[in-house]
């Protein structure tokens, strides 16, 4: 049940790059991100538990909002598919934020960010027509990738010591937050939205974000950090797919190429943790 759950959260995750790229056509970024986060936030308040810790939910809050916001701009200007596919590169990049917080990072692992990183090459210059100038995206989307490895660096860190159905609400809070004041500094505010938009905007707040977030904190808890990770590293994967069925989105055979170097890198990663983790591993 748990593997299966997770791979329903990977699958809503690509999924929503589609109605996302869909809605940053009527809203700004910073004023869609409030709107989704404000609602996840109300679904998650019942989470809440004293003490309250502030602290850590700013910190993670902050890099989560990046996060989001990066990816969320950078939809303006790239597809959905490689939108996805970069974004799955901060699974990679973890091992490397990790290093910079004390931990130590094996040859193998060195070797996925290295396969990562080529296939993000590939993806960002490997395009003809539509697919082809989107640098400006891409760039977002790789800042993106890596507040989502710091976030999820930090969060390791923080779990063991802090209640996670605390953090969640906190975290949500912080980005609808950032996202209000942004929204408001850049003019952003507006309600006049198309059903797509709102659409979009339920979408995303409950399902992408209350719901998804509820769901792998409980999933996590029975299948292991290391295999949740592994199933996690199918979200591009899914993104690439609801690219093409929804979006009539194409991958030329290069960037192919750079999404199997991206996901390749992904499993290298992640099966050196499967083993360092075995129980069987001396």
């Amino acid at each position: 049940m748990a593997t299966l759950a997770l791979l329903l959260v990977t699958a809503i995750w690509g999924w929503t790059f589609v109605p996302v790229k869909e809605a940053m056509g009527e809203v700004g970024p910073f004023w869609f991100l409030a709107l989704r986060f404000s609602l996840a936030f109300l679904c998650t308040v019942p989470l809440l538990r004293r003490p309250l810790p502030w602290r850590e939910a700013l910190l993670l809050g902050l890099f989560l909002f990046g996060g989001y916001f990066f990816q969320t701009w950078g939809l303006r200007y790239t597809t959905a598919q490689k939108s996805g596919l970069i974004t799955g590169l901060s699974v990679v990049l973890v091992p490397v934020v990790a290093m910079f917080l004390g931990e130590r990072v094996s040859v193998r692992m060195w070797l996925g960010v290295l396969l990562a990183g080529l296939g993000v090459v590939a993806l960002a210059v490997g395009g003809t027509g539509d697919l082809g100038g989107t640098a400006f995206g891409d760039a977002l989307t790789v800042i993106c990738a890596f507040s989502f490895a710091v976030y999820i660096a930090l969060l390791a860190r923080y779990a063991g010591a802090t209640s996670i159905s605390s953090l969640l609400p906190l975290q949500l809070l912080v980005v609808a937050a950032l996202s209000f004041f942004g929204g408001a500094i850049f003019g952003e505010v507006t309600w006049s939205f198309s059903g797509q938009v709102w659409m979009a905007l339920g979408i995303t707040g409950v399902l992408a974000s209350a719901v998804a977030y509820y769901v792998l904190a409980w999933a996590e808890s029975r299948a292991g950090a290391t295999k949740t990770a592994v199933i996690l590293a199918m979200e591009p994967v899914f993104a690439a797919f609801f690219g093409w069925i929804l979006l009539g989105e194409k991958l030329t055979s290069i960037q192919i190429l750079g999404a199997l170097l991206v996901l390749a890198g992904i499993f290298v990663v992640r099966t050196v943790d499967l083993r360092k983790r075995s129980p069987d591993n001396s």
